[in-house]
């Protein structure tokens, strides 16, 4: 029987990085304001018993919408262009398609539409773009720049985009969408009602919001020598793992933090999941740094972010891919002097590096 050594086939890597800055400076805001598409927002507080209504009214006007059936060729209308792409924010993306197998668009807040397609449909679409960044080569992204001046009806370049998608991309998305109006006097919803006018079936939705307290629990401390430790305790906290640090048998199911720690009475923990503009994250992300910045005795809090597994970028317009996994998350430890650790991850879409392999020919 012939047995490879699969042990020596390294496993894909995955990319993280972490910072440490003053979070009163810009440089966590920078983060925040170059990813786009957050699904969930997750927080830790520590010692502390009620949480701040600030907080809570973070949850007010967070509806978003999906859109059934959407043509791509509707996107690059004149009046959808001039009333939510270059007024205020939009945010769309495709749900439910499979980013490494399946056709995939979305519109950054930025004013770019981005189409991830497919060999087959991108070369029959006829429009310039470029192979993916990952091996091997099967598809293709397009980036259209819906904001240029030069992007206009009647023009060379706004005509040959539109036939394009209109008579050869077939496909038809489903996706979600939300929009952040210019001006706190104009209703968020008139996306969903200029759909609703094409006859889109037009769907609300609201994110879901969940909470849990902690009793008596000791906590890590932040040192520099621990971080990963640090990070690997808010993982283990935020699925309700068993910290009790307890030994037991069960090494299925054991964990055990050996860094170094306080004890706190409560501990919160706050969970939304949904569709997030990087204009609502901020909101809540200002709000938790007012919070820390009045509680002097508070040890530390957490503010995680996760994105969209299956979504075309991550990081600004990094075309972005699924392969072991789809993550692009980062997550924010602040502190009331002021100090923050940044800490960011993306899941790495290299393929398996190709290895010399023993076979081992085994008596049996």
């Amino acid at each position: 029987m012939l047995c490879p050594e699969s042990w020596n086939v390294a496993p894909p890597q995955h990319h993280f990085s972490i910072d440490r800055s003053n979070f009163t400076k810009p440089g966590v805001s920078a983060i925040i304001k170059n990813h786009y598409f957050n699904h969930s927002i997750s927080v830790i507080l520590p010692d502390t018993i009620t949480i701040p209504n600030s907080l809570r009214k973070c949850q007010e006007d967070t509806d978003y919408y999906r859109v059934n059936g959407l043509r791509v060729c509707d996107l690059v209308d004149g009046e959808f262009i001039e009333a939510f792409v270059k007024k205020g924010e939009i945010n769309l993306l495709t749900i439910e398609n499979k980013i490494d197998l399946q056709n995939s668009i979305c519109i950054t807040p930025t004013g770019h539409l981005i189409l991830s397609l497919v060999t087959e449909d991108y070369q029959a679409l006829g429009l310039e773009g470029k192979a993916s960044s990952f091996e091997p080569h099967t598809r293709y992204v397009v980036t259209i720049d819906l904001k240029n001046e030069s992007f206009v009806a009647g023009r060379k370049n706004y005509e040959r985009v539109r036939v394009a998608l209109k008579e050869r991309l077939k496909e038809n998305f489903d996706v979600i969408v939300s929009w952040d109006p210019p001006e706190a006097n104009i209703c968020p919803s008139s996306v969903a009602a200029w759909f609703c006018a094409r006859d889109y079936n037009v769907c609300l939705c609201q994110q879901s919001f969940s909470q849990r307290s902690e009793y008596s629990q000791t906590i890590p401390t932040v040192q520099d020598e621990h971080l990963d430790q640090l990070f690997e305790w808010f993982g283990i906290f935020s699925i309700n793992g068993d910290l009790s640090n307890e030994k037991r048998n069960d090494y299925v199911s054991t964990y055990e933090y050996t860094g170094p720690s306080t004890d706190v009475g409560q501990v919160q923990y706050l969970q939304w999941t949904g569709f997030f503009t990087r204009q609502k994250v901020q909101e809540i992300y200002d709000v938790l740094k007012e919070y820390v910045l009045s509680r002097k005795d508070l040890p530390w809090l957490s503010f995680d972010v996760q994105g969209f597994a299956d979504s075309p970028i991550s990081w600004n317009l990094k075309e972005h891919m699924f392969f072991t996994d789809g993550d692009n998350s980062y997550t924010v430890v602040l502190q009331p002097n002021g100090k923050s650790v940044i800490r960011k991850s993306l899941s790495s879409n290299n393929r398996l590096r190709r290895c010399n392999v023993t076979n081992s020919l085994l008596n049996v």
